[in-house]
């Protein structure tokens, strides 16, 4: 889940959504049926952004961006013919386009950078600045009154103290149950562990999806 750039809806909106993940946080409530990125979290703790945090939003830009900066060339070259043969593999500059309701829009990413050729040199700061433009400038609008909703609800000590992990976790709970730790724990009343039913019943168990899993913890 994440914010749509293109999206027209009012602010009051954005913020109404932040107070009700603050409520969860507040009422320590978690589980929330909503799985939102680490980015997000990220965000709102004012935590540093990398490339991996495209992974799971923007994943066909994050592996584009993988390969840009893990490109090598064939055989060792100068300095300007690596620039030069990069320029030429690639055909960047420092522009990102994108749509915007149904219209082609373009922004630089840095003063002067329709004029600013990508090289092999400066490809880590192109990445930088794009992951910026994407996880920060392009939902500026969005994700602003999202964060001051979380804040109006949560802003103390304790949840400044929180890493965005630990909110991440609150929030959203544990999306990954072990029930193979939880045979571990097990203790059975009339029955053996090794016993045919006993077997039977953490088979069928092992195969439940995520959602089945918690049902049934929730009937236990």
């Amino acid at each position: 889940l994440w914010f749509n750039s293109a999206s027209v809806r009012e602010s009051t909106e954005f913020w109404l959504a932040g107070v009700i993940l603050g409520l969860v946080v507040y009422n320590n409530m978690p589980g929330l049926d909503v799985r939102f990125p680490p980015v997000v979290f990220k965000k709102i703790k004012n935590e540093q952004l990398v490339l991996e945090d495209l992974r799971q939003v923007h994943p066909e830009t994050y592996l584009s961006l993988r390969s840009l900066l893990s490109w090598e060339p064939e055989e060792d070259l100068m300095a300007d013919e690596l620039n030069s043969v990069f320029e030429n593999t690639f055909c960047l500059d420092f522009v990102v386009t994108y749509e915007m309701n149904g219209t082609t829009e373009t922004r630089e990413l840095c003063e002067g950078g329709k004029e600013r050729v990508v090289t092999y040199k400066n490809r880590e700061e192109f990445v930088r600045l794009y992951c910026e433009w994407l996880l920060t400038d392009s939902v500026e609008r969005q994700f602003e009154p999202f964060r001051k909703g979380v804040r109006r609800v949560c802003d103390s000590p304790l949840f400044n103290a929180l890493h965005s992990a630990e909110l991440e976790l609150i929030v959203c709970g544990e999306q990954e149950l072990d029930f193979a730790q939880l045979r571990k724990n097990a203790h059975y009343d009339g029955y053996q562990e090794d016993s045919e039913y006993v077997a039977s019943f953490w088979k069928l168990l092992m195969n439940f999806d995520l959602v089945q899993k918690k049902r049934f913890l929730s009937f236990v």
